[in-house]
């Protein structure tokens, strides 16, 4: 009879631990393909990404790093194809969001375990750049009216994340009231690294998935394909995040003028240049006083729980200029997903705690209806218990997943290019680099990625337009003047024939 009551409760302590080790593996992947990227082997990134995500049902994840990677092997159409089953997983997300917030709102596997059983659905501006990523993937297949319609579902997608987020908030405060919990906010937890989340970068954005970026790019789609009316809001809404910068103001100054008009065989060129890595994820464990339900009543307790922490990234290898045809041309920093990335995380704060804490109350009283059901258990009953506390705390990790192959930095830098091939230079951490690339057309996009010690190309397709024939202008005929017949003159004196019938009949 022990035996059986040991293996059921072994049974109850050890799944736990089997839902945990199904969600581990993906950290551990995404180091090793993030070193093959850093190191300039796409192929071999990709494989790696294969190699650890056999499984049909894979994660939305696994769809995003692919693409990222395709993206810079140069392969566009199916990196276009992996962001675009990663956006219909977002948008499955958005229908929910719309019509049924409260299936999204509650999740029982973390409140059993931890949050890495949750479905991961991508962080908010996750979400957003799949849509800036297809863009920009359009872009260089080509397909600008493609890119047209990414941007357009991004502003629908941010104002589907806005709603979602405050129903987020009021559900994470409701339910920390009617459990009693003290500790809302990362700022009461003792111990956590606050800086990281209050540094003033994090505070002046907004929320934590409009980017100036992708305003700006938004801007220069729209400017493009000639529509005006829709670039300016674009270049407008990029200059508010990013105020006092020659050349986001630029963007929408003489806007309509570069619309109506094109200097002969010169490109406007947007570089793009990508720096980095988005951050990683690390757990911190610190302890947190919750109520336990005891037999006396609520007892206080101190549980220490995992938290998710961001340290801030370094942004001092990024360029301020690149030199393109011996021209040195200014880069304007628009975005740090590193600085958005914590903007999240402080968003999201409030239901981890939430979360967390409902989950270390429920495994409190486990704990002690566990010890109280093996306490005349001898030998057996003891090792039950001490496994009960191994797993508890084993399996009580911070979720660190995220989109790590995705740029850390987003710069821009435009300049007018005389179609054809030209050659640019950049620093990168591995030092100076240098590019040739062709543009053509009225606008063009260059974007250039540094990652590690590799530099990556992506451009607008080259098509090479033939140069047009100046037509020998026609010879001038000069028109033939027809001779003029002279009028015929009658003499003055001549007298005036009388009509036949006139003439007198009379004999």
């Amino acid at each position: 009879m022990n035996i059986q009551r040991c293996t059921k409760l072994l049974l109850v302590i050890f799944f736990p631990v089997t839902l945990l080790s199904a969600c581990a593996g993906y950290q551990t992947q995404t180091k090793a393909t993030m070193g093959a990227m850093q190191a300039g082997s796409v192929d071999f990134a990709i494989a790696d990404l294969e190699k650890n995500n056999s499984s049909e049902n894979k994660d939305i994840l696994y769809y995003l790093e692919k693409g990222e990677l395709l993206r810079m092997k140069g392969s566009y159409e199916l990196s276009r194809d992996q962001w675009l089953v990663a956006d219909a997983r977002v948008r499955e997300w958005e229908d929910q969001a719309k019509t049924n917030p409260a299936k999204l709102l509650g999740n029982i596997g973390s409140v059993l375990v931890n949050d890495t059983t949750r479905t991961y659905e991508g962080r908010d501006f996750e979400k957003v750049f799949v849509n800036v990523n297809l863009a920009l993937d359009h872009i260089a297949i080509g397909t600008w009216d493609d890119a047209r319609v990414e941007i357009k579902k991004m502003h629908e997608r941010e104002a589907i994340i806005a709603d979602f987020r405050s129903k987020e908030l009021e559900s994470a405060k409701s339910t920390a009231s009617s459990k009693g919990l003290k500790v809302t906010q990362f700022k009461e937890l003792n111990g956590y690294p606050v800086e990281t989340l209050t540094d003033p970068a994090v505070i002046r954005l907004k929320n934590s998935y409009e980017s100036a970026f992708a305003n700006y790019l938004a801007g220069f789609v729209y400017e493009a394909l000639g529509e005006v009316s829709l670039a300016a809001p674009g270049y407008r809404k990029a200059a508010e995040m990013v105020p006092n910068n020659p050349i986001v103001d630029d963007g929408l100054s003489g806007l309509e003028a570069r619309v109506k008009t094109r200097t002969p065989k010169m490109v406007d060129t947007l570089f793009v240049i990508e720096s980095g890595s988005a951050p990683s994820i690390v757990t911190q464990v610190l302890p947190i006083i919750l109520p336990i339900p005891g037999q006396y009543g609520m007892t206080l307790v101190a549980t220490p729980i995992s938290w998710p922490v961001i340290r801030a990234a370094d942004s001092s290898m990024v360029p301020g200029n690149v030199n393109v045809n011996n021209k040195i041309v200014p880069l304007a920093l628009l975005t740090s997903v590193d600085v958005m990335a914590r903007r999240a995380l402080a968003d999201e704060m409030p239901g981890i705690i939430v979360r967390s804490s409902v989950r270390a109350i429920t495994k409190g009283v486990a704990q002690k209806a566990v010890d109280k059901t093996t306490a005349n258990l001898g030998m057996a009953g003891l090792f039950v218990s001490l496994a009960t506390k191994v797993v508890s705390i084993s399996s009580e990790v911070a979720d660190e997943r995220g989109w790590r192959t995705l740029p850390g930095f987003y710069s821009v830098g435009r300049v007018k290019l005389p179609e054809g091939t030209n050659t640019v230079t950049i620093q990168t951490p591995a030092g100076v680099k240098t590019l040739d690339f062709q543009v053509s057309g009225k606008y063009a996009v260059i974007s250039l990625r540094t990652t590690g010690s590799s530099l990556y190309l992506a451009q607008s397709p080259f098509i090479n337009s033939p140069d047009v024939a100046i037509a020998e202008p026609e010879p001038v005929i000069k028109p033939v003047v027809a001779p003029v017949k002279p009028k015929k003159v009658v003499a003055a004196n001549k007298p005036k024939q009388k009509p036949a019938d006139a003439v007198n009949t009379q004999q």
